[in-house]
């Protein structure tokens, strides 16, 4: 069963294709990039022509081997985020029908060989916040399972963004099973920002890449090992960033974390008797939560989480056995429902690392709040998730 990963406008476009930088994304999932500027896509490395979508004013979404591509394409919406969404919405047909091509859709309308769709896009500009729920809606209506992967204005780049933001929010609410959120307030600060967007967006990616490889391809066989070896696939994924109350669905908003460390030093690769180094698990996921995608966010608070640990396969033999008991130990302790879902996959690379999402409800995400004022300054908009999701969560 395979996996879609669709990056909408520059910020999607950009993860998207430092996601794929690892050719075995291709092994398990379609690449398609979806834009209204040829400029973002002539830019990209990994994700090649033939996984290309643009956005034409009189045809709507086409492939890019239909003649005259380049000149067919809008050419970019600034941060006119409605008047995307607008086109996207006109256009809905021709979007479904590539959609439909891409994944592998029968006439019947069944996506069964498509187990979860990733969609990726900033919420502050035009294309991805405007594009992003209409692609989101397409899926949904095939009844894919939908994780959006979206990254947030900082608070300087002004109230335009920041209502850009709050809309797509809102109108992907209905249509997705969970958000993972990326924030720019992260590099907020930093000196030449700008110049670090690509390196944040390659952290995100390899974050991503872990959790989708590490379960999909590089699974544990408990039976192989010694000990208990905690197994994890991309459903607990969709359930570990997602909540369910009397029967009701709601997508949770979730945080990535990640950190790493070589299990060998360089001299090994001279003196190859040199074995693999100790590992300390909880020390690696404690640098993981000081990395998280989110600026102001309390790891205690978090609802729920999941945790992936990807280690050589000598970790797991009875000699070079890790504590992943207590491991898992230290993330429940961190979750108000007592809620962790936790795995250990296998690695050929020589590294250590340690993934974790942490899942909240909105009101607990102050960076939300802060973009719902920033927005409602600018315009008479809120972010509807902040009120509505206390309904039905307070009491429960």
């Amino acid at each position: 069963m395979a996996n879609i990963f669709i990056g909408i406008g520059q910020c999607g476009g950009g993860i998207l294709d430092s996601a794929f930088y690892d050719k075995n994304m291709f092994k398990i999932a379609t690449p398609i990039a979806i834009n209204s500027a040829t400029m973002d896509l002539q830019t990209m490395k990994n994700i090649k022509r033939e996984n290309w979508v643009g956005i034409s004013k009189d045809l709507g979404f086409i492939n890019s081997s239909i003649e005259g591509f380049e000149s067919l394409i809008v050419g970019g919406y600034g941060k006119n985020r409605s008047k995307a969404e607008s086109d996207a919405l006109k256009h809905e047909d021709s979007l479904k029908r590539i959609i439909s091509e891409r994944a592998q859709i029968d006439e019947s309308g069944s996506a069964s060989n498509v187990a979860i769709a990733f969609v990726i896009f900033g919420l502050g500009g035009g294309t991805g916040s405007g594009v992003g729920p209409v692609v989101a809606k397409v899926l949904k209506g095939y009844k894919i399972p939908v994780i959006a992967i979206v990254v947030l204005p900082a608070a300087h780049e002004g109230g335009l963004t920041a209502k850009n933001a709050v809309e797509s929010l809102n109108n992907i609410m209905e249509y997705v099973d969970s958000v993972i959120l990326v924030d720019n307030e992260k590099l907020a600060y930093a000196e030449s920002s700008e110049s670090l967007y690509h390196r944040y967006n390659e952290y995100i990616a390899r974050s991503i890449r872990d959790i989708v490889i590490g379960t999909a391809l590089e699974k544990i066989n408990p039976a192989d090992f010694e000990g208990y070896a905690p197994v994890i696939d991309l459903k607990d994924t969709l359930t570990a960033t997602s909540f369910r109350y009397k029967d009701k669905a709601h997508p949770g908003f979730a945080v990535l974390g990640r950190a790493s460390e070589k299990v060998r030093g360089l001299l090994h690769y001279i003196i190859p008797l040199r074995g693999y180094k100790e590992i300390d698990v909880i020390s690696l996921l404690y640098r993981a939560f000081m990395k998280l995608s989110v600026e102001d966010i309390r790891v205690e608070e978090a609802e729920k989480n999941l945790v992936l640990i990807r280690l050589p396969p000598a970790y797991l033999s009875k000699s070079g056995k890790i504590n992943t008991s207590m491991a898992k130990r230290v993330m429940k302790e961190r979750t108000r429902l007592s809620e962790t879902h936790f795995g250990v996959a296998l690695t050929k690379r020589n590294l250590a690392t340690a993934t974790v999402l942490l899942t909240y409800r909105p009101n607990q995400i102050s960076r939300l709040r802060v973009l719902s004022k920033l927005a409602n300054q600018y315009e008479d908009v809120s972010l509807k998730v902040l009120e509505e999701y206390e309904k039905d969560f307070v009491g429960n």
